[in-house]
């Protein structure tokens, strides 16, 4: 049976739904690098970071996730002039999520625009990645029981196979390969 999550920014323009079943179709870490904490600030959403400077992020193939409203709302920026794709709600600057470019099947989606608790539906993060980026000392039982390498391990493991399977399309965010919106980047804004 198949389990799905609702994606919502904080307004309710942008609606979308997950699905979530698989275990080898998801993963849940906690990213405290440098440019999810630049998104976050950017976007002046600072709720989206734990008190350590952490995102949850919970990871599916681009074939899982559908926008049903709103997708006319959705923007793009790039922290670095080659950096992650990370997408979110114009309407209300709420981060919907990150990818790596169209031929990658990764979307990193924030827990701050799922509507379900993450928790009771796939359960607690594996791990945490980038620590060393944290804006504090992040407790043992906070990083979660896999080490770095581990969860990186993990996630490599899965992109192989979601690439295998071509799990990258249909995706929401690209088309013929090119986003379906030009990402600006905030180095090139500060110039």
């Amino acid at each position: 049976m198949d389990k799905y999550v609702n994606v919502k920014c904080q307004c309710g323009k942008v609606r979308g739904v997950v699905s979530c079943g698989n275990r080898l179709f998801h993963n849940r870490v906690v990213c405290y690098c440098d440019d999810c904490q630049a998104f976050a600030k950017h976007l002046a959403q600072q709720n989206v970071l734990n008190e350590y400077g952490g995102s949850d992020v919970f990871q599916v193939s681009a074939s899982q996730l559908t926008f049903t409203h709103g997708q006319e709302e959705i923007a793009c920026l790039t922290v670095t002039r080659k950096g992650v794709h990370r997408w979110f709600a114009n309407c209300c600057n709420s981060p919907l999520g990150n990818t790596m470019n169209a031929r990658w099947p990764l979307v990193g989606l924030l827990h701050s625009c799922i509507e379900e608790n993450l928790d009771d539906v796939v359960g607690p993060p594996s791990g945490s990645v980038f620590c060393k980026f944290a804006s504090a000392a992040i407790p043992t039982e906070i990083k979660g029981p896999w080490s770095h390498k581990r969860v990186v391990a993990n996630l490599v493991l899965k992109l192989v196979l979601w690439r295998l399977l071509r799990k990258n399309t249909p995706s929401p965010f690209y088309r013929q390969g090119e986003p379906l919106v030009k990402p600006y980047c905030l180095v090139d804004k500060k110039d």
